[in-house]
């Protein structure tokens, strides 16, 4: 891993959500801010999300999909389980 310094300009609210996530996972402050750039560049990128809605659109014209309805009472049927 390169080491680099960075000065940041921070928000309060900011700075206290990545103190109190090093204490809790009780990591150095570095670290969780690391995490949280690199969770930052996971996101998919515009193209990404239009290739998979894209996808999803060819998947339905070609009648590979399930009813809302039916998907609809699965889920509650599961949520009523857990609820027991």
């Amino acid at each position: 891993m390169t080491t680099v310094d960075v000065k940041l300009k921070l928000s309060d609210e900011v700075l206290a959500y990545l103190q109190r996530e090093s204490k809790n996972r009780q990591v150095p402050f570095d670290e969780v801010v690391s995490d949280v750039l690199a969770d930052y560049f996971d996101e998919p990128t515009q193209e990404e999300l239009l290739a998979g809605l894209k996808r999803s659109l060819e998947q339905v014209i070609a009648g590979d999909y399930r009813p809302a309805r039916e998907f609809l009472d699965e889920l509650d049927n599961e949520m009523g389980q857990d609820a027991d």
